[in-house]
C-alpha cells in the first residue's frame, strides 16, 4: 500500500499548525524590514535567514544573499560575515562545497575584525561540515577550537551548541556514554536559557543515542518530546530529523507501518526545504522497508532517488545503503548489468567506509587526548586563578582596611567641620539676634519715650495753661504710644521665650475656624476704622494639633499686618487647603503689596525691615519673624508671595489632628 498521498495531507495540516508560532516572528521581522536601513537591516535579514534555515532553506538563502549584498554596499564587515555564515550553514545539507566556501569567507572576515563570538560560530560550522564529509579528525579539531573560545566567553547558548556538536562526533565514534555526558551538559544550559529550539535538538540527539544503545522506550520518550517542541515552534529541519530517528526505532521494534509513515513525513519535510541529505536518508529508509516487503519496483525507485541525492552531496553512508539495495533488486529483476554496476559502487564505497572506520578509531584516540589536554589546561588555569584570587583577596582586605581608616578619618573630619560650621552659623545668628535685639531696645523701645516725656512735661509744667482739648489730645497720644510700647514688649518677650531651648509647646486639638473668628473679633474695631471686610472661609471641620496661644499670636500678627497695609474698603480673607496630613492656612489681602526685592528681608532677624501702613501705622519688624519661629516650632512652613499694588498672601502649614 502506498501511504504517501494520505501522509502528505496529514503532514500538510501538521506543518500549517507547527509553523504558526515561527511565522508570527517572521512576519514581525519582515514588517520591520521596510522601516530599517544600514546595519540594522543587515542584522534583521540575517535573523530571518537563521529562522528560515529550519523552515525553508530556499528562502533562507534568499535572505542571506540580500544581507550580503547590502552589507557589501554599506561596508558592514560584521554583518557581511554573519550573512556568509548563515549562507554556509544553509548549504551544509545541500551542497557541501558551497557550505565550505561561504563558511571559510565568514571565518576569514571574523578573524580580521577579531570578533571572537563569530569566530567560534564559524569554527563550529566547519566542524559540522567536516563531520558530514566523514573527516572526523578535522571535525574534532574545529569543534575543540570553538569550544575553547566559548569557554573563554562564557555564553551558555553557544557553549550548548559546542557540547551538542562534540557529542555528535562521539556518537559517530560509537562512544555513547561520553556522547550522553556532553548532551546532558548541553541540555542543562539550554533549559537554563529556555531555548526551545536548542532543547528540541538536544533531546532528539539523546533519543538517537538511546536508540543506538537499544533502549527504545527511553529513546521514544525523548524523541516524542523533541517532536512536540519542534511542531510548536515550527522548526521543519529539526522535525524532519526526529521523524527519521523515530522511523529507525520503529524499524528496530518491527512496527513497519509506523516506520513507513515517519519516513514519509521526513521525506516531505526535507523535500519542502530542498535538504538533499535528509531526502537521501528518508528515501533509503523507505526503500529498505519496501525491500523487506518484497516490493521490488518501489524499493528500486526509492533507492535510486536516495542514491542520486547522496551522490550529489557525496554522502558515503547513504550512497552505500542505496547501492546495496539497488544491486540486490536489479539482480532479482534479472538486470545483471545494473546489478553489477551498483555492486561495484557498493564495494568501492564500502572500502572507503572501512577506511573511515579506521579513521574513526584514530579520531577517538585523538579526540580523547585533546579533550584531556583541554581539561588539564583548565584545571591548571583554575589552580592558578585560585592562588591569584587568594593573594588578591589578602591584598584587597588590607586595602579595604586602609581605605576604611582613611574614610573614617575623612568622615570624622567632615563631621567635625560640619559641626564647627553649624556652630559658627549659629554664633553668627546669635550675634545678629543680639544686635537686632539691642537695636530694637535702643531705637524702637527708647525712641518713643522722647515724645512721652515731652507730653508728660507739658502736662506736668503747663497744665494750667492748656485747654481741655489740648489735655485730651496729649493724653490720647500718650495712651497710643504706651499701647505700642506694650505691644513691642510683648513681642520681645514672646520672641525671647521661643529662643530658649527649654521652651515646650502646649499641644492640643484646636478648631481652627473658631480660633480665626476669635482673632477677627478682637481686630474688628481696627478693621471698622478702615472699612475693611474680614472674611473667614476656613473649613469648619478642620482640627489642628498645636499650641493655641502661639497660633492665636500668629493669626493676630498676620491679620494685623494685612489691616495695616490694606486700603480703605479693602478685603482680608483667610482660607484653608488640605495637604497630606497637614492643612495650609492662607491670609490674603488686596493691599499695597511688597516689592519683590524686599520679600527676602521679611523673615530675617539680621535685617531691619519695617514700613509704614496706609494710615502711617508703624511696626516693630518683629511680627513676621515671630510668626516664622512659631510655625517652625510646630514643624510647619511659612511663605509669602506679593505683588506691588495688588496685595499679599502669607501661608503657613500645621498638622491636622
Amino acid at each position: 500500500m502506498n501511504y504517501r498521498p494520505l501522509l502528505i495531507l496529514i503532514f500538510s495540516l501538521s506543518v500549517s499548525v507547527s509553523q504558526f508560532a515561527q511565522q508570527s516572528v517572521v512576519d514581525s521581522l519582515e514588517t520591520q524590514l521596510n522601516n530599517l536601513s544600514g546595519e540594522k537591516k543587515v542584522e534583521t535579514l540575517d535573523k530571518l535567514a537563521d529562522i528560515y534555515q529550519y523552515i525553508d532553506t530556499k528562502t533562507s538563502i534568499e535572505f542571506a544573499n540580500k544581507g550580503i549584498e547590502l552589507a557589501k554596499k554599506i561596508n558592514d564587515p560584521k554583518g557581511l560575515a554573519s550573512c556568509y555564515g548563515s549562507l554556509g550553514f544553509c548549504y551544509t545539507s545541500i551542497d557541501i562545497n558551497k557550505a565550505l566556501f561561504y563558511t571559510k569567507k565568514a571565518l576569514s572576515i571574523r578573524e580580521k575584525i577579531k570578533f571572537k563570538k563569530g569566530i567560534a560560530t564559524s569554527l563550529n560550522v566547519m566542524g559540522v561540515i567536516n563531520y558530514y564529509k566523514g573527516d572526523y579528525l578535522t571535525s574534532i579539531d574545529y569543534h575543540l577550537k570553538a569550544l575553547k573560545i566559548r569557554l573563554e566567553l562564557g555564553n551558555d547558548n553557544n557553549l550548548a551548541v559546542s557540547y551538542n556538536n562534540i557529542s555528535l562526533v562521539y556518537l559517530a565514534l560509537e562512544d555513547y556514554k561520553t556522547a550522553l555526558q556532553y548532551l546532558n551538559k548541553g541540555l542543562v544550559l539550554r533549559e537554563k536559557t529556555k531555548n526551545q529550539n536548542g532543547i528540541a535538538i538536544i533531546k532528539g540527539n539523546i533519543g538517537e543515542v538511546y536508540s543506538r544503545m537499544g533502549k527504545y522506550d527511553t529513546a521514544l520518550e525523548y524523541l516524542n518530546d523533541a517532536l512536540k517542541i519542534n511542531q510548536e515552534i515550527g522548526s521543519k529541519k529539526s522535525e524532519g530529523a526526529i521523524y527519521l530517528t523515530l522511523a529507525k526505532v520503529y524499524m528496530q521494534i518491527s512496527n513497519i507501518n509506523k516506520a513507513l509513515k515517519d519516513y514519509n513525513f521526513a521525506f516531505e519535510l526535507y523535500s519542502s526545504m530542498g535538504d538533499k541529505h535528509g531526502i537521501a536518508v528518508a528515501e533509503n529508509g523507505i526503500a529498505a522497508i519496501y525491500q523487506k516487503e518484497g516490493k521490488t519496483e518501489l524499493a528500486t525507485k526509492h533507492a535510486f532517488f536516495a542514491f542520486t541525492f547522496a551522490d550529489s552531496i557525496k554522502s558515503l553512508d547513504n550512497m552505500a545503503s542505496a547501492a546495496n539495495i539497488l544491486q540486490a533488486e536489479y539482480y532479482k529483476q534479472g538486470n545483471i548489468k545494473k546489478a553489477f554496476h551498483y555492486l561495484t559502487i557498493f564495494k568501492n564505497v564500502s572500502d572507503s567506509l572501512k577506511i573511515t572506520d579506521k579513521i574513526k578509531k584514530l579520531a577517538k584516540t585523538e579526540f580523547d587526548y585533546k579533550i584531556n589536554e583541554i581539561k588539564e589546561k583548565q584545571n591548571a588555569e583554575i589552580t592558578k586563578q585560585q592562588i591569584f584570587i587568594k593573594w588578591l583577596t589578602i591584598t584587597l582586605l588590607l586595602g579595604v582596611i586602609i581605605i576604611a581608616l582613611i574614610i573614617f578619618g575623612y568622615v570624622n573630619k567632615r563631621k567635625i567641620n560640619k559641626q564647627l560650621n553649624e556652630l559658627n552659623d549659629r554664633l553668627k545668628e546669635l550675634n545678629a539676634t543680639k544686635d537686632r535685639f539691642f537695636s530694637i531696645v535702643a531705637h524702637d523701645l527708647r525712641g518713643p519715650f522722647h515724645s512721652l516725656l515731652a507730653f508728660s512735661d507739658a502736662l506736668s509744667n503747663d497744665i494750667d495753661e492748656l485747654s481741655i482739648d489740648e489735655i485730651k489730645s496729649f493724653n490720647a497720644d500718650i495712651n497710643k504710644s504706651l499701647k505700642k510700647q506694650f505691644a513691642l514688649l510683648n513681642d520681645l518677650l514672646d520672641w525671647s521665650r521661643l529662643q530658649s531651648e527649654n521652651y515646650n509647646l502646649k499641644l492640643e486639638n484646636i478648631e481652627i475656624y473658631n480660633l480665626i473668628n476669635e482673632v477677627m473679633d478682637t481686630l474688628s474695631l481696627t478693621a471698622a476704622q478702615k472699612e475693611i471686610k474680614l472674611i473667614n472661609e476656613v473649613d469648619k471641620n478642620i482640627i489642628v494639633n498645636a499650641d493655641k496661644n502661639m497660633i492665636q499670636l500668629v493669626l493676630r500678627n498676620l491679620i494685623s499686618n494685612s489691616l495695616k497695609f490694606s486700603n480703605v474698603q479693602g478685603i482680608i480673607k483667610v482660607t484653608s487647603l488640605p495637604k497630606e496630613g497637614n492643612v495650609e492656612i492662607k491670609v490674603s489681602d488686596n493691599g499695597v503689596g511688597i516689592r519683590s526685592e524686599d520679600l527676602d528681608k521679611i523673615f530675617h532677624i539680621d535685617v531691619h525691615y519695617t514700613t509704614q501702613g496706609t494710615f502711617k501705622e508703624k511696626g516693630t519688624g518683629l511680627g513676621l519673624i515671630l510668626c516664622k519661629e512659631i510655625i517652625e516650632k510646630h514643624g510647619g512652613e511659612i511663605s509669602i508671595s506679593s505683588e506691588l499694588g495688588k496685595g499679599t498672601d502669607i501661608s503657613f502649614t500645621l498638622k491636622t489632628a
